[in-house]
């Protein structure tokens, strides 16, 4: 398997991880904005998992 693909996965999950933890500070507790930035939070932090454990098992 190329190395590069998870590298990119994870590069993603990071990205959309990053984005959600600068922006949640700003916004208002039990809006729906609020609930999505941290389902995006959660998700980015699955897609970095995912990616590092293709990267260990699928050399």
């Amino acid at each position: 398997m190329n190395s590069e693909i998870p590298r990119s996965i994870f590069k993603i999950g990071f990205f959309i991880s990053f984005l959600s933890g600068v922006m949640a500070p700003f916004l208002e507790l039990g809006t729906s904005t609020f609930v999505v930035d941290i389902l995006a939070l959660i998700s980015g932090i699955l897609i970095m998992l995912l990616a590092l454990f293709i990267r260990k098992y699928f050399k």
